[in-house]
């Protein structure tokens, strides 16, 4: 029988070929590494059963390590650049199937011994989990069949499952190929602050001159104090941080920066030569943006670094825009001081804390400027707006936390007083009267003199919110009527 040269008949590009290599690998080592997950919880399971099967469990587990270490020798044998033959004889290929095979065998046995040997005293849970073990087992025996027929060219033939994989493989490299792939970092982030914690002065430099030149700037730390000590100094906007540190492990200094920072404020990529599983988790857990595995690649280092500082600049942009809407949705946009939805749902609340008794009462004053439409017709609409500008800033000045006070329409505004003494309101409504009319406002050279007129109501005499309003209403009524440029108070 005639031996398959694998070279002679893959006609794909070599990019097409590493990528349906990378498909054939994944789709053995992600079930092969499945196993070992489920076999943690089949152990976990049998311990909370109080069950023991100790010599399965490891003829299981042996078996499953031995099967990935015995796919990625043959995998390193056997393609690319580490190819030691590029032809074998048929025997060499069922030779290769069979020790491929031999620890899935191992496993799928007994697996179903421990299916049985558990069968009266096992969970459905336990159970479902023995038989992942097994599906998972027949996933990695099909997946040693498709990297067999690979290595003998099978693959590579003109009819079947392997010409649509190489296909697919082909169109997938000439769209990575057809990407404009660039690293070039927005105008936004030039010149980013970013601080390189490593006791490898070596390690720094090449760090600050690979991003250096992509127009950040770099601090560099050699032990975890240093770091604390600049990060003082001014926060950075991403911290590159190696987990072995002379003096504070990266772990800890991670800690500590969280307590005042949190992840949006200041991103960390940790760095570290342990590229495993649980140390990035743990990294993460703790609070860190990203991991980087030593040795660096510059490529993923600048995508990564640059990813973090778009995340933090998003973050920043929503925060601002989060604020810009809150300001807009609280604010008369006039006045710069709080519209007549926050006026009024403060007093809603300051009502319901009275009923509540967490608060003694309060007062309501309610303003409106005399003769306005007299400005208007003769400043213009611009002179009233600077009549009403100027207003609302003395009220704001004179009307201080915890009391309130907004712009509610037109010429009109309210201000909730929360104090109970009444002379002390009074007092207050009259140096703020004091203080309008002694000012004049300047518009175009010209000095336009403002009074105004209010008055007040206290819980003491309302029954609820609305009435409280109505009542100061008809008192600021009574001050038009009388002759205005006054406040009308309750009577004592």
């Amino acid at each position: 029988m005639p031996t398959l040269d694998k070279s002679s008949s893959n006609k794909a590009s070599k990019g097409a070929e590493e990528i349906l290599l990378t498909q054939i690998k994944q789709e053995f080592t992600t079930p092969a590494e499945a196993i070992f997950d489920y076999l943690e919880l089949v152990e976990k399971n049998l311990s909370q059963l109080n069950l023991v099967f100790e010599d399965e469990l490891e003829q299981i587990k042996n078996g499953a390590e031995k099967l990935i270490e015995q796919y990625e020798e043959a995998f390193k044998e056997n393609t690319g650049p580490n190819a030691t033959k590029q032809t074998k004889s048929p025997e060499e290929y069922s030779t290769l199937r069979h020790n491929l095979r031999t620890p899935l065998n191992a496993i799928i046995g007994y697996s179903e011994i421990l299916l049985e040997d558990t069968e009266e005293d096992a969970s459905d849970e336990l159970t479902s989990d023995i038989s992942s073990i097994i599906d998972l087992s027949r996933e990695t025996e099909k997946a040693i069949e498709k990297f067999v027929d690979y290595i003998r060219g099978a693959l590579s033939n003109d009819s079947g499952e392997g010409t649509s994989q190489m296909e697919t493989a082909e169109a997938l490299f000439k769209s990575l190929g057809s990407i404009d792939y660039s690293l070039d970092i927005d105008e936004n982030l030039q010149n980013s602050d970013i601080l390189i914690v490593d006791d490898n002065k070596t390690n720094c430099e090449v760090l600050e001159r690979r991003l250096s030149l992509q127009g950040l700037k770099c601090r560099t730390a050699y032990d975890g104090n240093a770091a604390i000590e600049e990060v003082k100094k001014k926060t950075p906007d991403l911290i590159l941080l190696d987990v072995i540190l002379p003096d504070i492990n990266g772990l800890e200094l991670l800690k500590l920066f969280r307590q005042d920072h949190s992840r949006d404020a200041l991103p960390v990529i940790m760095v570290s030569a342990f590229n495993d599983v649980d140390s990035i988790a743990k990294c993460i857990q703790l609070g860190a943006q990203d991991y980087l595995p030593k040795p660096l690649n510059g490529t993923i280092l600048l995508a990564k670094v640059i990813s973090s500082l778009e995340r933090k600049l998003f973050r920043e942009r929503e925060k601002e825009l989060v604020n810009e809407l809150h300001i807009q949705a609280t604010t008369d946009q006039l006045t710069g001081i709080f519209n007549r939805r926050v006026v009024f749902d403060s007093l809603e609340r300051a009502y319901d804390d009275l009923i509540q008794g967490n608060s003694k009462g309060f007062s309501v004053l309610t303003l409106d400027i005399d003769f306005f439409k007299k400005i208007n017709d003769t400043y213009g609409h611009s002179g009233g707006d600077e009549v009403l500008k100027s207003f609302a800033n003395n009220l704001n000045d004179k009307i201080s936390k915890p009391n309130i006070v907004g712009r509610i329409g037109g010429e009109e505004f309210l201000a909730i007083l929360m104090e109970t003494d009444q002379q002390k309101i009074v007092e207050l409504c009259n140096n703020l009267r004091k203080e309008i009319t002694e000012k004049s406002v300047i518009y175009e050279g010209k000095k336009i003199k403002v009074t105004f007129s209010g008055g007040t109501a206290n819980t003491a005499e309302s029954r609820n919110a609305s009435d409280l309003v109505n009542k100061a209403d008809e008192r600021l009524y009574d001050a038009k009527k009388s002759g205005r440029d006054k406040i009308v108070f309750p009577d004592k």
